[in-house]
Formats: C-alpha cells, sequence, structure tokens
C-alpha cells in the first residue's frame, strides 16, 4: 500500500496522449452488481480566453486513462460532455463494457458448449481481449438473436449460477474481460493517511452506516416448471418448512428449457439456497481503496450494527477530491 497518486491521461485518436491530472477537480468512478461497467467522471474549469485555448484538449470519442502509482484503476471512453456556462465542463466515461452493452451482435448459435467456451468463443468473434475466463462447465444450448454481447454473457452466467450455485463477477481489466467467483474476490482493503504512518484496516474504521433488513425479496419455495406453454407440468419443487411457517408462503417459479430438465432440482435447490433468507442491506463510508468495486467480498466490523465478517460489495462510488480518497457503498448480507 503507498499513498494516492493518481495520473489521469487523456488519450487522442491520433495517439497523442496529455496529462490532465492538473486541470481537473472533482474525480469520481462507480460501479454496480446491477449493471456491467464502471463510470469515470471528472470536471474541469473551463475559460474562452486565448490564453488558455491550449488546455481545452478533451473531446467526447477520447480515451482516458487513470492510473494510482502505476497501477491501472481504469480505462475507457469518454461519452458525454456537459457544458455549464463559460467556466466549468464536466464530462462521463465508461469503461468498453459501454460497446457490450449498446452494440448488439449477428445471432449466435451455442450448441451444448460449455459455458467458459461459450463466452471464448464470443469474444474471439467480437475480437474481445479476454484477461481471465474460469473454467465453467455449464453447458450453453441457445440461440442469440438480437441481443446485446452483455446480455448474452449475463444469461450464459446466471444459467451456469442457477446450476452449479456459483456467482460469478464480469467486468473489465485492463481493456480485456475478466470473469471470477464472487468467493475468490475477497478483498482486504486498506487506506495509508501518509508516507511516516502504516497503512490500516479501513472495514475496522467506518465512516457513517445506516442497515436495512427485509423480507420483501425472501423466497422460501421454489418450482422448475418447463419454457413450453404446453408443458404445465413441476420438473422440481423445493422448499423450507420452517420458513414458511414463520414467514408464509413466498414462492417462486423458475422455467427451464427441456434441456436442462435433468438439473431441476439442483436449479430448485441452488435458488432456495440463494433467496430463502432475510436481505440485509448496509451503506456505509469508508476510506477508499482502488480495488473494492462491486462483486468483492469485504471484511467488515462495526459493533453499532453488529457487522462482523466477509460481506459481498454490491455497489461502490469512489470519490477523490483534496487528495482525501473516499468511497460509498452498499454491501449485502455475509457470505463467508
Amino acid at each position: 500500500m503507498a499513498i494516492d497518486n493518481y495520473l489521469l491521461t487523456l488519450i487522442k485518436n491520433t495517439g497523442k496522449t496529455f496529462n490532465i491530472t492538473p486541470i481537473i477537480g472533482s474525480l469520481s468512478w462507480k460501479d454496480s452488481l446491477d449493471t456491467l461497467g464502471v463510470e469515470l467522471s471528472f470536471s474541469k474549469a473551463h475559460s474562452d480566453e486565448k490564453y488558455l485555448a491550449g488546455y481545452d484538449v478533451i473531446e467526447v470519442g477520447d480515451k482516458t486513462i487513470l492510473t494510482n502509482n502505476g497501477n491501472e484503476v481504469f480505462r475507457g471512453i469518454i461519452t458525454d460532455e456537459d457544458i455549464q456556462g463559460r467556466t466549468g465542463r464536466s464530462y462521463t466515461a465508461y469503461d468498453y463494457m459501454f460497446y457490450m452493452n449498446k452494440s448488439k451482435t449477428d445471432p449466435i448459435q451455442v450448441n451444448k458448449e460449455a459455458a467458459s467456451q461459450a463466452i471464448t468463443r464470443l469474444c474471439q468473434k467480437l475480437n474481445i481481449g479476454i484477461y481471465s475466463i474460469p473454467h465453467i462447465s455449464t453447458k450453453i444450448d441457445a440461440i442469440y438473436k438480437d441481443k446485446t454481447f452483455a446480455e448474452i454473457l449475463l444469461d450464459i452466467l446466471e444459467q451456469a449460477t442457477n446450476e452449479l450455485g456459483i456467482k460469478y463477477k464480469a467486468e473489465m481489466k485492463q481493456g480485456k474481460l475478466f470473469i471470477a467467483k464472487h468467493t475468490d474476490l475477497v478483498i482486504n482493503a486498506t487506506y495509508q493517511m501518509s508516507y511516516n504512518t502504516p497503512a490500516f484496516d479501513v472495514g475496522k474504521a467506518i465512516g457513517s452506516v445506516s442497515k436495512q433488513r427485509s423480507i420483501g425479496d425472501m423466497r422460501n419455495s421454489i418450482i422448475v416448471t418447463s419454457s413450453e406453454e404446453s408443458d404445465l407440468g413441476v420438473k422440481a419443487l423445493v422448499k423450507d418448512s420452517a420458513s414458511i411457517s414463520k414467514y408464509g408462503l413466498l414462492q417462486e417459479n423458475v422455467s427451464v428449457d427441456s434441456k436442462d430438465f435433468p438439473q431441476a432440482y439442483n436449479i430448485a435447490k441452488n435458488k432456495l439456497t440463494e433467496l430463502n433468507k432475510i436481505t440485509e442491506s448496509t451503506s456505509i463510508e469508508l476510506l477508499g481503496d482502488d480495488r473494492v468495486l462491486s462483486g468483492r467480498i469485504l471484511y467488515i466490523t462495526e459493533p453499532l450494527t453488529k457487522l462482523s465478517g466477509a460481506y459481498l460489495v454490491k455497489d461502490v462510488t469512489h470519490n477523490y477530491s483534496n487528495k482525501i480518497h473516499k468511497m460509498s457503498l452498499t454491501v449485502e448480507s455475509k457470505v463467508m
């Protein structure tokens, strides 16, 4: 761990680069499990005075890379410019998931391929670089039409989660696709205030905190049925009688294709394990660590709300201002 030293580099389509760190003001980046991709925002002062014209180099479509002590934090494309009168500009950039969320592919058929193999083949077809993808054994048999890469990717990973009971995180890393199990993304987040003080565990130095508990998303009975409208049979039923007795019947219906009938019981069991619980959502503020992104598992200790252990980061917003790095995040129920 070292003192934060951020560098924001602008890359023009010609390949020419500019260090724009000295001219930006606020800097933030965020991501969420509910969306694919990281969003970066920054602002800069603006003037139409002639002697400052050379500093007005940022344009929509430019690439940008954010590093901290040489380690890449973000890489993406500037997609939006907000002009605030004569004196201010703010910009939004997205990592390269932007294209995967926006661009629809040609029709693609996946014929009983392992999920990881199907994703690899899709990346090769669309010229998407791969950072790393774990082996995912679930067999995928589907035809995708009028879909974006992101929609196809999420569908494949959802099928794998339903069958295997393993949750995966997909994101871009150094401009390439990175997929990992949530349980392989454990972070011991730290922060170093100054050169002459040691780094400390931010999970034990929490700022503001709020916590909500709800059974609104609980499901204590899972039925698996066919996706074919003419087939009304139940392929599997798994339920928790004790939970039903306490909270009442909260049932979920999962529709599957005929090829997945042999896995119907596993699908129902894994879905019950996922949903049969009181949802806890906690919002906290911490000093920042670049490694904390959605899908990470973070160790937290907070006596007031009785937080203790490993929690899944649902979403996080990093803010860097006045040389202080803070992050606001939402974490879900203890996962380890």
